[in-house]
C-alpha cells in the first residue's frame, strides 16, 4: 500500500483549516490511518514530498512509523526538508530518487518576553535539537558522528540524495545506479530556507482568524469536521484569501 506525506507537516488540531485555505499539508492521524489500513503482510510505502513544519507532528510520525507491525519504506521523491527528515527516518528502510533532496537544520520558535523567557527559550530549543539528533544518529549507525550531524544542522545542509546515502540518512537510490558522487550544499544566510517549511506557513491562529471574518466573526473551535458550505460572498472572500496566502508562503 502507498501512502502521501505531502506539503506540510501540521498538528493535528490545524489541519482542517490549512485545507479549507487550499493548503496541502499532512498531520500525524493521516499516517495513524495509513498504517491501521495496510493490509496484512504488505508494505507501507511513504511517498515524501515534504518542506517540514511542526516539530512534535513530525516526531509523532516517526514514533507511529517506528511502531508500525507493517515493514514501512519512506520514498523521497522530491525532498524531505526539515521536520520530514526526522518523520522519515521512523521507516525501516529510506529510499529516495536520484533527484531527491534532503535537508536537515536545527529547530526554530518565534518568541516573546524578557531576556530570562528568551534564555529559557534557547534551552528549549538546544533540548529539541538533540531529540532530532538521537534520530539521525540512530539510523546513520556510525557514517556519521553525532558532532558532524550537529555541524550540518547548525549549518542548515541541504543534502543531494549520493550525499544522503553517504551520510546513512538514506539506505537506496531508486533507479540510481552509476550516479556521480555530488557535494552537500549548505544554505547561506535565508536563499534555500523559503524552500523548506521555516517561516513559509501562516499560523493556524492566524487562518482562523481569517475565517471568522469571513464567516462574521462566528467563533472557530480547533476540532476538526466538516466545514459548512459558504455562500457566494464567503466564496468570493475565500479565494481572495487564498490568493494572498498562496503569495504569501513563498516570501
Amino acid at each position: 500500500m502507498r501512502t502521501q506525506l505531502n506539503g506540510y507537516i501540521v498538528a493535528d488540531e490545524d489541519a482542517w483549516i490549512y485545507r479549507f485555505f487550499g493548503y496541502a499539508v499532512t498531520s500525524p492521524v493521516d499516517i495513524r490511518k495509513a498504517v491501521a489500513e495496510n493490509p496484512p503482510g504488505e508494505t507501507l510505502t511513504v511517498e515524501i514530498n515534504s518542506p517540514g513544519g511542526s516539530m512534535f507532528a513530525g516526531f509523532e510520525m516517526y514514533s507511529v512509523l517506528m511502531g508500525a507491525e507493517c515493514d514501512a519504506e519512506a520514498e523521497v521523491q522530491s525532498m524531505a526538508a526539515s521536520a520530514a527528515s526526522t518523520a522519515m527516518l521512523g521507516c525501516k528502510r529510506v529510499k529516495a530518487t536520484p533527484v531527491a533532496q534532503v535537508m536537515v537544520h536545527n529547530p526554530a520558535i518565534t518568541a516573546d518576553g524578557n531576556q530570562y523567557d528568551h534564555q529559557k527559550t534557547a534551552e528549549e530549543l538546544a533540548g529539541f535539537a538533540q531529540s532530532i539528533l538521537n534520530a539521525y544518529e540512530l539510523k546513520c549507525q556510525g557514517k556519521r558522528t553525532r558532532a558532524e550531524l550537529k555541524a550540518m544542522m547548525d549549518a542548515e545542509t541541504w543534502l543531494t540524495v549520493q550525499d544522503a546515502m553517504d551520510a546513512g540518512l538514506v539506505d537506496e537510490i531508486i533507479g540510481g545506479a552509476g550516479l556521480i558522487p555530488a557535494q552537500v550544499v549548505n544554505a547561506v544566510g535565508g536563499g534555500l530556507r523559503a524552500l523548506s517549511g521555516a517561516g513559509g506557513l501562516p499560523s493556524a491562529a492566524e487562518l482562523r482568524a481569517r475565517k471568522d471574518a469571513m464567516d462574521g466573526a462566528a467563533p472557530q473551535s480547533d476540532e476538526g469536521g466538516e466545514t459548512p458550505d459558504p455562500g457566494p460572498d464567503q466564496e468570493s472572500e475565500r479565494a481572495r484569501l487564498a490568493v494572498s496566502l498562496s503569495v504569501k508562503k513563498y516570501v
